[in-house]
């Protein structure tokens, strides 16, 4: 019984993770409040099918505790899933009901995922999830209701250099970099929490100005970021840090020469990285011939591969694989077991979901008038985006792995508490960006005008002048 349910589930979750995404496109181009209401309606009785499969599976194959902690786990999450979907649009109406149900999605593969992994990771995840999720209910409120975030540029510059450089000088040693701070029993990850302020350090400086000497300013200080994750050799960090720079100067100036400055820059660096850092070194090797140091620096690469190739397209099914044999599956290499389990054509689509939410990301930003909160949400777009690109491009070799997690999903609680945070700023904003339509819509109307107004003068100015020189040749 056991087996045919595993067979049965693995693809009814293609099927709905198929049909959830097709729902996910069409909700990005629908218009009509209505039809997209009834979008969001049917995506959320995805999430509740996909997770009351994935738990039952869980339940009939868990051997890790007891099935009355299944149930606890189970129905505290199912309470979770329907308090999230169903108070918080109460709470705030104009909530982004796509970035909503796109991150309960992704939850909910996480939750399910982790409990197959290591059940006991997979109740401390949840707590950390519930407890942040109520905490950041605040979080949409401050940002909608004030405009004073871009006048702290300064202090969110020196409190994040504060925080690594005590990463660098105080910090555990994990894996060949300084990461963690400990304090009391407790373990955190200053640099996941950093990259929020670091983006609006960014956006209040190009917010003031985009001269050339501002934008020096602004480089110097980014770059202090930077070198002091370099030297913590957390270079993962430090990748993202600096394209969340490059790609807001680029919004910011609409300069290309910025983008092609920060590449080259880019590429520089990576060539001073290999030969300075042997942990660079490693993880280079280990991407270019997994095969070759497969007891060593490969192992983990290469059973990334084999967990993936294992899958195929549609995946062992939930307790058929063997994704504990990849190191760190739990956190960096999520994916590998995603992709065994559920099989590459979900692991595609699950990408195509978080698209999505960089696309509304961008929507958002669009929707901004105030330059400040448009680069916020382009930055944290371009964090959220670039971080999914690490996490994946080192599960499957296509560039080397930076012990960088995959949003939502992968154990880790720095990571999912900055997650959460990011989810909840954007909502907060896109509340602004809901409740200024009118605005943009007179300004717009507004700009018409006066376009139009300028072309009248000018035909008339044209026409005055022709007049003159006829008469003055009379």
């Amino acid at each position: 019984m056991s087996t045919f349910l595993i067979i049965v589930t693995k693809y009814l979750f293609i099927l709905l993770m198929l049909f959830y995404t097709i729902e996910c496109f069409c909700a990005l181009k629908c218009k009509n409040p209505y039809r997209a209401s009834g979008i969001f309606q049917r995506q959320n009785g995805i999430i509740f099918l996909t997770y009351l499969l994935g738990i039952v599976t869980i339940y009939m194959n868990q051997t890790d505790t007891t099935d009355i902690g299944v149930i606890v786990l189970g129905g505290a999450q199912l309470c979770y899933l329907i308090v999230v979907l169903g108070i918080f649009p109460i709470i705030y109406p104009n909530i982004n009901k796509a970035i909503l149900s796109n991150m309960c999605m992704l939850l909910t593969i996480g939750f399910i995922m982790l409990a197959r992994l290591n059940f006991k990771s997979s109740i401390r995840q949840f707590i950390m999830v519930a407890v942040v999720s109520m905490l950041s209910l605040i979080v949409p409120f401050l940002m909608s209701r004030y405009d004073t975030w871009k006048s702290f540029t300064w202090i969110y510059c020196f409190v994040g250099i504060g925080l690594l450089t005590a990463v660098l000088l105080l910090g555990d040693k994990s894996k060949g970099a300084y990461l963690a701070l400990k304090i009391g029993g407790f373990q955190f990850q200053p640099s996941e929490f950093v990259k929020i302020i670091f983006v609006f350090f960014v956006a209040g400086m190009l917010a003031k100005s985009t001269s050339f000497k501002h934008i020096v300013l602004s480089a110097i200080m980014a770059g202090l970021h930077v070198i002091i994750l370099v030297l913590s050799t957390d270079l993962g960090s430090a990748l993202i840090y600096f394209m969340i720079y490059v790609f807001m100067v680029y919004v910011g100036t609409h300069k290309a020469r910025y983008l092609v400055l920060g590449f080259a820059g880019f590429s520089v660096a990576s060539l001073v990285a290999y030969k300075l850092f042997s942990h660079v070194q490693t993880r280079v090797v280990a991407w270019k011939d997994p095969w070759s140091t497969i007891s060593g620096a490969g192992y983990q690469v290469a059973h990334s591969l084999f967990a993936l190739g294992n899958g195929g397209f549609t995946g062992t099914g939930l307790y058929q694989g063997k994704p504990n044999y990849v190191p760190e599956v739990e956190q960096d290499f999520i994916f590998s077991a995603v992709g065994e389990e559920f099989g590459a054509v979900f692991g595609m689509l699950l990408i195509l979901v978080c698209l999505t939410c960089f696309i509304v990301f961008l929507v958002t930003a669009m929707q901004q008038i105030n330059t400040f909160n448009k680069l916020v949400c382009v930055g944290l777009g371009i964090q959220y985006a670039f971080q999914i690109i690490l996490t994946v491009g080192g599960a499957i070799k296509m560039i080397p792995s930076t012990g960088v997690t995959l949003p939502l999903l992968s154990y880790g609680g720095s990571s999912i508490i900055s997650t959460l945070i990011v989810f909840a700023i954007i909502q907060g904003l896109s509340i602004v960006g809901a409740t200024q339509v009118p605005v943009r819509k007179k300004k717009a109307v507004e700009d018409r005008k006066n376009v139009k107004a300028r072309n009248t003068a000018k035909i008339s100015g044209l026409e005055n002048t022709q007049e003159i020189k006829i008469n003055s040749k009379r």
